[in-house]
């Protein structure tokens, strides 16, 4: 049995035979490039990935894995009293079958912890799967940025929800 741990106190969230949630390592990279590479016209280069784990100290970058494979990943910035979700993909693989719910629930549940009002993220305008789990989740649509994904003219959606 592998239990999906709380990073901060070490203990179990739920339990799964075979789905893992934890901290990022740099070790998961190639794996996370590979997902990333295969999910987006413009992904995240390995050096943001890096800067994120290494450098950033508001950056928090869990795995979802599958018997030590990494299947999913979130990437969040902790800013008092909001955490903003920068990136939140599932491998095309495993796709529709609940793990973006679980990452979703991690924050949500991560945000309750750290008494954090508000959950901010932005989201690609024709991306309707991700728009379908955010409205799931109690996300609204707040504003909008014209040509944000300037590679495939798609407007970002700005969406939050407030958590209490």
């Amino acid at each position: 049995m592998v239990h999906v741990m709380n990073p901060y106190s070490g203990n179990p969230i739920e339990e799964s035979e075979d789905i893992c949630l934890r901290p990022m390592k740099p070790d998961d990279l190639d794996q996370v490039l590979d997902i990333e590479e295969r999910s987006y016209v413009d992904p995240w280069l390995r050096e943001h990935f890096e800067y994120e784990l290494l450098v950033s100290s508001i950056s928090k970058m869990m795995v979802l894995e599958i018997h030590h494979e990494v299947i999913a990943y979130v990437g969040l910035w902790l800013l008092a009293p909001e955490i903003h979700i920068t990136n939140i993909t599932v491998d095309p693989e495993y796709r529709y079958r609940g793990l973006g719910s679980r990452l979703m629930e991690y924050v949500i549940n991560l945000a309750y912890e750290l008494r954090i009002k508000q959950v901010t993220l932005e989201v690609r305008h024709n991306n309707m799967a991700a728009l379908a789990l955010y409205r799931k989740f109690g996300f609204e649509v707040r504003g909008m940025r014209k040509n944000y994904y300037a590679s495939e003219r798609a407007h970002a959606l700005i969406m939050s929800r407030t958590v209490r």
